[in-house]
């Protein structure tokens, strides 16, 4: 009986460890034109040429050239898969195709519909 009692609470733990997900601190990626804060915010969210990406505080971490923005087919997609390699948890745009709304939501990322100035939209986001 002790025997099945510590195999089940083994089990419990390593189940437990292997499970857990570590907290994500939010990372927003945002749309744009260009690769500056005051930049305006794409309206197209797979065909932006470029995401700059910040952190919890607002600051700028990364700014992400959009190899996908000219395909003609699957750039939502392709756009969220690259999205979620640098760990992006919201997304920003001016609007979201089906299939790319469809492939964020698939990776636990949230969209966000806005318009107007980066750091602006970063700003209210934030608040």
């Amino acid at each position: 009986m002790r025997n099945l009692i510590i195999g089940v609470v083994l089990f419990l733990f390593f189940n437990a460890a292997v499970f857990a997900q570590p907290h994500q601190a939010q990372i927003s990626a945002v749309a744009t034109f260009d690769k500056t804060e005051s930049s305006q915010i794409s309206d197209k969210a797979a065909r932006a040429p470029y995401y700059l990406v910040f952190d919890k505080s607002g600051k700028l971490l990364e700014i992400i050239s959009n190899p996908f923005c000219n395909d003609t087919r699957g750039a939502g997609p392709k756009v969220a898969d690259l999205l979620a390699e640098k760990n992006v948890t919201v997304v920003v745009a001016g609007a979201f195709g089906y299939k790319m709304a469809k492939a964020l939501k698939a990776k636990g990322i949230k969209r966000h519909e806005a318009t107007g100035i980066v750091k602006k939209a970063v700003e209210k986001l934030l608040r």
